[in-house]
C-alpha cells in the first residue's frame, strides 16, 4: 500500500507556517507538534476544517477533525527501521507558505534514507513538509518535525499515543544485504 496521496493534507495553526499530516483514519490526522488547535485540508479540496490535539510528544502530534475527511480508511501499516543500514523512505507534504493558502496546492514528493536511530539523509526538508509521514516501503516510519525525522517507534513508546490511534504493530523494516559472495 505505502503513501497514499488522498491521506495527505494540509495543517495550519495560527499564527504558524503551513504545514502538512497524513490521515490515520477518518478523523486523526499525524503531523508535527502544532500549539493548541490548527485547521486542516486535505490536498484537493479549498475547504479548512477545524481540528485540536488530542495527543502531543516527542515533537509530534495527533490532531481530531470534527469531521470526517476520507471515506472508510483503511489500516496504516505502521513500521520501525532496523539493522544497520538507512532504508529508503519517501514522503509527501506541501510546499512552505508563511499563511493559510486560499489556493488549493498539490503536494511535493521528498525521497531520503532513514537510519535506524532516526537520522534522515539525502533529502533537503521545507518548512511546509513539517508534519510529513515518512514511509519505507508500505509502512509509516516517521514524521517529518522541524527538519528531522521522528521514527514511529520513538511514538510507539508513549501508551497515550497508541491509545489515541487505536493500537499498533511495528513491522521490522530493514535495508537489503549488500555485496557479494563467491559461491565454490
Amino acid at each position: 500500500m505505502g503513501i497514499e496521496r488522498a491521506r495527505v493534507v494540509e495543517v495550519h495553526a495560527p499564527g504558524s507556517p503551513t504545514g502538512t499530516g497524513y490521515l490515520l483514519s477518518d478523523r486523526l490526522v499525524l503531523t508535527a507538534a502544532r500549539p493548541g488547535t490548527a485547521e486542516v485540508r486535505p490536498g484537493s479540496t479549498g475547504r479548512w476544517l477545524a481540528a485540536s490535539v488530542a495527543w502531543s510528544g516527542a515533537g509530534a502530534a495527533v490532531l481530531e477533525v470534527g469531521e470526517p475527511l476520507f471515506q472508510s480508511p483503511g489500516p496504516v501499516r505502521w513500521g520501525r527501521v532496523e539493522g544497520s543500514r538507512p532504508v529508503p523512505v519517501t514522503a509527501m507534504g506541501f510546499p512552505p507558505a508563511a499563511d493559510r493558502p486560499r489556493w488549493v496546492r498539490e503536494p511535493v514528493q521528498l525521497v531520503g534514507r532513514l537510519s535506524p536511530g532516526g537520522v534522515l539523509s539525502g533529502a533537503t526538508v521545507g518548512g511546509g513538509m513539517s508534519g510529513a509521514a515518512l514511509f519505507a516501503g508500505a509502512e509509516l516510519v516517521g514524521v517529518l518535525a522541524a527538519g528531522a525525522a521522528v521514527p514511529v517507534a520513538r511514538l510507539a513508546e508513549d501508551e497515550a499515543f497508541v491509545g489515541v490511534v487505536g493500537g499498533l504493530t511495528l513491522t521490522p523494516v530493514s535495508a537489503p544485504a549488500s555485496g557479494f559472495s563467491i559461491l565454490g
